[in-house]
């Protein structure tokens, strides 16, 4: 699988910054949860575990960490720019292009016990999440697990004058650039339609611990998204106008410790596939 350049469809970035953003939002997602792999998944000797939209490789990376040597991790993204240098992997790990919105190869086809996602939310157009699920499905064996974490940016926890006034700038862009949320809080009722039995679902608000946590990881997101959103209506010749929330995105960011809260809903499903799907 060859190299795909960072100029693709991710609305994100991937310069420093924006990796370091991603690294600190799995020590989000950790203090959350409080594992690696949902207690309800067993472990196996020789169990292979796929990540898409890897990103980073920290999921991974951490995964690795915590799990028998013996389990095979796989990590893959459309772009491999944002990937550790391949010296620095694990010898149970690797990392590689995929396009997870198409078929998977079929030498991919029914080989992993879990499919792990996290953070798909900007990534998906039309609230469509039928091609990934169909994809994730593909990769599974029968009876082997999907475990999803993901952001529901639309039931946020918001407060503060200046927050409040982003929240509402920043829905008027998600229209303008076609970006929708709805499906996120939706993922549990969508499963079953893809064969899936749901074993877990949560929405919990993050404790005190995580919200400033949050709060940071989540504007420094929204800087990415008012560049990515330029960016890409330029390239499409329908130019939008981001001056307006990037002012307020200056002076939040300016201000992000003085009690205010900005965070999206955390949203956790485990869905198992059937053994006839």
């Amino acid at each position: 699988m060859g190299s795909v350049s960072q100029r693709d469809r991710y609305p994100l970035g991937r310069d420093v910054s924006d990796s370091i953003r991603l690294d600190a939002q799995h020590l989000l997602w950790r203090m959350h949860l409080g594992y690696i792999l949902h207690p309800q998944i067993p472990i196996t000797k020789g169990m292979k575990i796929a990540e898409l939209g890897t990103g980073t490789g920290v999921w991974i990376l951490d995964a690795a960490r915590c799990l028998p040597s013996t389990v095979e991790l796989h990590g893959y993204d459309i772009s491999n720019y944002q990937y550790p240098p391949r010296k620095f992997w694990p010898r149970n790990v690797t990392m590689g292009i995929l396009d997870s919105l198409t078929d998977p190869p079929p030498q991919l086809v029914g080989q992993y016990d879990v499919v792990h996602l996290r953070m798909w939310a900007s990534n998906l157009k039309g609230n469509d999440t039928s091609p990934l699920l169909e994809h994730v499905k593909k990769l599974l064996k029968p009876g082997g697990y999907v475990q999803w974490e993901d952001a529901d940016l639309v039931n946020q926890a918001v407060s503060g004058e200046e927050a409040e006034k982003f929240a509402a700038l920043m829905q008027e862009i998600f229209e303008k650039a076609g970006l929708q949320y709805e499906w996120v809080s939706e993922l549990p009722a969508r499963l079953p339609g893809h064969g899936f039995e749901v074993l877990h679902a949560g929405n919990t608000k993050f404790n005190y611990g995580c919200v400033q946590l949050c709060t940071n990881t989540y504007l420094m997101a929204m800087a990415e998204i008012l560049r990515g959103v330029q960016r890409n209506s330029v390239a499409n010749k329908s130019p939008i106008t981001v001056r307006d929330q990037e002012e307020v995105l200056s002076k939040l960011l300016q201000n992000s410790r003085n009690g205010m809260v900005y965070n999206w809903i955390p949203v956790v499903v485990l869905g198992q596939k059937k053994e006839n799907a």
